[in-house]
């Protein structure tokens, strides 16, 4: 028994020490392995080029800035920066990191510092191969501003954007050019504008000519009825004596009563309140008027208004006329009142205060002609009177 126990003790320590070789040599397998296949390294670090993109045209440069930044946006120091075009033919870079732009395309500009690469794209474009302008087919008036119409081009003829346009004028006391290729009309005589745009020019000719003089205003739509509380947009054509139409000359808007009708410096009219009025429009001491909602001869006017309202109507009696008859005829307890005057006055010439809705004033000495006015006062609200004025050759 005690041989055989022996004999056991030893089998159990040689596996133990068969076991313990093998882990140990397992182990010096794996460091050898570990030495034979390295990791990477990888860097946290970038390079950041400024500016990142640029657009240059034939011969232009553009100084490039390299910075070597740790994982946290922050400048690290880490020597000189090499610089390199992926594209050479397209843009070169120096030492220093200037690019220059060779041809038309695109490439990447590559800056290294520390074995950390960062990039900056360069595009190239078309430089201007030639400047147009397009002639003006009319000389400009004296006081005139004219667009010019131009273009810049490269060589195969495309219209370039966004290009730099300079303007000037060979004789800026007859005409100048603002900014935008704007001339304008200093005095009669001759002078070249000029545009320059990254060192190609055109001219156009400009002649200047004395400021022909407004000889009359129109003014359109001529629609006469316009309802209270309503707009109209009225337009003022300007003619010479050749009947030319006139641009660009100062036009004066009034209304002969504000508070019957107004009429904005664009002349937009407004109706205010029942009534006629009259909105004139005036350049160079011409004048065109049109008349709002005019009393027509023995044309009747349905009205209305409330209590204590005055509106007033014009009627033109021409000349020759023996007499003028003013009538208001309604129904009920309705109480309007009638005023007429003669042209140019502010006393009546007849009042009619019959209680009721119907008046009437007849006018058959010094029948002058002209605008006469007729006025409504509200004594009571009223509504659904007829207004009529009959002027008798």
């Amino acid at each position: 028994m005690l041989q055989l126990r022996s004999l056991r003790r030893g089998i159990v320590a040689t596996r133990l020490l068969l076991g313990a070789t093998l882990l140990v040599g397992g182990m010096t397998a794996c460091a050898d392995d570990d030495e034979v296949v390295t990791a990477p390294v990888v860097s946290t670090n970038t390079v950041a080029v400024t500016p990142r993109v640029s657009s240059l045209r034939l011969g232009q440069t553009q100084q490039l800035a390299a910075t070597l930044l740790d994982k946290n946006g922050a400048t690290v120091s880490a020597g000189a920066v090499t610089w390199t075009s992926a594209e050479p033919t397209i843009a070169s870079v120096s030492s220093g990191g200037l690019v220059t732009m060779l041809t038309t395309g695109s490439t990447a500009i590559q800056a290294t510092i520390g074995g950390v690469t960062g990039i900056a794209s360069i595009q190239g474009v078309a430089g201007v191969a030639s400047v147009a302008i397009a002639a003006l087919t009319r000389a400009v008036a004296v006081g005139e501003q004219v667009p010019l119409s131009f273009r810049t081009l490269d060589a195969a003829g495309n219209t370039l954007v966004a290009r730099t346009v300079t303007w000037s004028s060979s004789v800026p006391t007859v005409a100048t050019v603002n900014a935008d290729g704007v001339v304008a009309g200093i005095a009669p005589g001759a002078a070249v504008i000029t545009a320059t745009s990254e060192g190609r020019t055109a001219t156009v000719n400009v002649a200047v000519e004395a400021l022909a003089p407004v000889n009359t205003v129109t003014l359109t739509p001529t629609t006469p009825t316009l309802a209270a509380g309503s707009t109209q947009q009225l337009a003022a054509t300007l003619r010479d004596a050749n009947n030319n139409v006139l641009a660009n000359r100062p036009i004066t808007w009034a209304s002969s009563s504000a508070t019957t009708g107004s009429v904005s410096s664009t002349g937009l009219v407004s109706a205010l309140v029942p009534g006629t009025f009259t909105v004139t429009a005036t350049s160079e001491g011409k004048s065109g008027s049109l008349i709002f909602n005019p009393l027509l001869n023995n044309t009747p006017l349905t009205i209305a208004g409330p209590l204590n309202s005055a509106y007033s109507w014009f009627i033109t009696v021409p000349a020759g006329a023996t007499s003028l008859t003013v009538t208001l005829a309604g129904a009920g307890s309705q109480d309007p009142d009638l005023e007429v005057y003669r042209p140019g006055t502010t006393t009546p010439a007849c009042v009619s205060e019959a209680a009721g809705p119907s008046e009437s004033c007849a006018i058959t000495t010094t029948v002058s002609a002209g605008a006469w006015r007729v006025r409504v006062v509200g004594y009571t609200a009223y509504a659904g009177v007829t207004l009529r004025a009959v002027v008798t050759p």
